[in-house]
């Protein structure tokens, strides 16, 4: 009987003593929650300024992406898109229809299309391969456009036409720069972007895939882009505007 007794106070003892530890678990974890939450604030304040960029970030990208489908859409059927027109009916009817121009084995029509509020002013270019077929005007309005049309030498050989272009932005010290190839072995490629000087053979180095391209750069919108041509293998459109 005695020993029955001792044996129920030590279950009552070891039950105490769980029930105690548990307690005591309990508590440390809500300890440690605190701590974690404590903890989880304290990198939340950090992290909020970096969200808040980020947000001004993704807000800034929307509002380029704006500034650029407008430009897009200047080029295809606006205001833009009428100058392109009257200047590439001009060469063809300078070119008597380009049926000489038809007839080298790899041509380009290139128009410079300018959405921006500065004069564009040429600044030079570099052919890898190929020559002028008709120059580019010296200076490009605001809202107006220019074309030129390229193509390998004549009495050439398996040669195609690749290059680049450069044109001051009058009065911000910057070059709308272009890359351009049909070579007579690959693929049309294409290359736009904004330096701080005037390096046509960087547009040509830079040139790749025939895929539209609409980027920022240096504070402006650009586009780069291939269409069908009347007087040429292919016409490819680089378009500037502001980004604002």
């Amino acid at each position: 009987m005695k020993a029955v007794t001792i044996l129920l106070l030590l279950v009552s003892i070891a039950t105490v003593w769980s029930a105690a530890f548990e307690d005591r678990e309990k508590y440390v974890a809500i300890e440690r929650r605190g701590g974690l939450a404590a903890f989880d604030a304290e990198i939340s304040a950090r992290q909020r300024p970096v969200a808040l960029e980020n947000q001004d970030r993704a807000v800034e990208r929307l509002e380029r992406r704006g500034g650029i489908a407008a430009l897009n859409a200047a080029v295809s059927a606006g205001e833009l898109a009428l100058k392109i027109q009257d200047r590439a009916v001009e060469v063809f009817n300078a070119l008597n229809g380009a049926k000489a121009l038809h007839e080298r084995t790899r041509s380009l029509e290139l128009v410079v299309a300018n959405g921006s509020p500065h004069t564009l002013k040429f600044a030079g270019e570099y052919f890898d391969s190929g020559t002028w077929y008709s120059q580019p005007a010296i200076l490009i309005q605001p809202d107006d456009a220019t074309v030129a049309t390229v193509a390998n030498r004549q009495g050439s050989w398996f040669t195609g036409v690749t290059g680049g272009m450069s044109w001051e932005i009058v009065g911000t010290g910057m070059y709308l720069t272009i890359g351009f190839t049909n070579p007579y072995a690959g693929s049309f490629k294409t290359w736009i972007g904004v330096l701080d000087r005037a390096s046509p053979k960087y547009g040509y180095d830079h040139a790749q895939d025939e895929y539209v391209k609409l980027v920022t750069s240096n504070g402006f919108n650009l586009i780069a882009r291939l269409e069908d041509s009347n007087i040429a293998d292919r016409r490819m459109v680089f378009a500037i505007s502001n980004d604002e």
